[in-house]
């Protein structure tokens, strides 16, 4: 029988939840009978879940839960009203006091792990190289791999020689500091004939930042690019200089 009232009570709170209901509605919803409806409606009226105004029956917040709620706190009461239960509670709440204030305390005394903060290197000084260029014939293009030590070394400027000077107005620069590759790359523009002759194709400044460091160095291949040097046809294609990367060195700057 409790089961079935619950069930009838269930039925008309989840009806009146969603927006006041008449008396005829409930019998609609719920199938109940006129008397049994009746009955409950009074029950819930008589808890305080359901209010009754102008002859519609709406929810008055509260649930099933509120009511569990306050027969918990009802039961509480009682167990407070017992003083050996009492008594095993305050002994409880003393204990956790006591294990939160050493956790607290232990926190504050504890000695504190020092992080050592990232620092970066610094600079021991700069020095400058030269990608020279020997006894070539109408250059026209050009590219040089360029090798360092990127634990020892850094690029910091790249800049055109005075080799072909205005003459030779591209020049662009990469570097792959985490390869420790530095690629160079120069060409003629809108002009079939090349520069004969030796000189300075670019300069690079290098930081170092240890004493003894490994001086940077031109490479046949690095990463999937090439040193070359090629000339230029008519029709404007590239002709590889026969033996051009061994045309190329590499010579510190005083």
């Amino acid at each position: 029988m409790e089961n079935r009232r619950e069930v009838d009570f269930k039925l008309i709170r989840d009806a009146t939840d969603r927006h006041p209901r008449t008396f005829t509605d409930l019998l609609h919803i719920t199938r109940l009978s006129r008397k049994t409806l009746n009955v409950r409606l009074k029950e819930l009226c008589a808890e305080g879940a359901l209010l009754k105004e102008e002859g519609m029956y709406k929810s008055n917040g509260v649930s099933e839960f509120g009511n569990n709620g306050g027969h918990i706190m009802k039961g509480f009461s009682k167990m407070f009203e017992d003083k050996r239960i009492r008594t095993g509670l305050m002994l409880v709440a003393l204990l956790a006091s006591f294990s939160a204030s050493g956790y607290v305390l232990a926190m504050m005394v504890a000695p504190t792990t020092y992080v050592q903060p990232h620092v970066e290197p610094s600079a021991l000084g700069t020095f400058t190289v030269a990608v020279n260029v020997n006894n070539v014939s109408d250059l026209y293009a050009w590219q040089a791999a360029i090798t360092f030590n990127p634990a020892q070394l850094k690029v910091t400027e790249t800049k055109p020689g005075d080799f072909m000077s205005v003459e030779f107005p591209y020049f662009d620069s990469s570097t792959k500091s985490s390869d420790g590759l530095l690629l160079l790359f120069g060409t003629l523009r809108g002009n079939a004939t090349g520069i004969t002759g030796s000189g300075t194709l670019a300069t690079v400044v290098f930081e170092y930042y240890v004493a003894g460091y490994t001086p940077p160095s031109i490479v046949s291949q690095k990463a999937g690019f090439d040193t070359w040097l090629a000339q230029a046809d008519q029709d404007f294609s590239l002709v590889m200089v026969p033996g051009g990367q061994s045309m190329l060195t590499l010579a510190p700057v005083s």
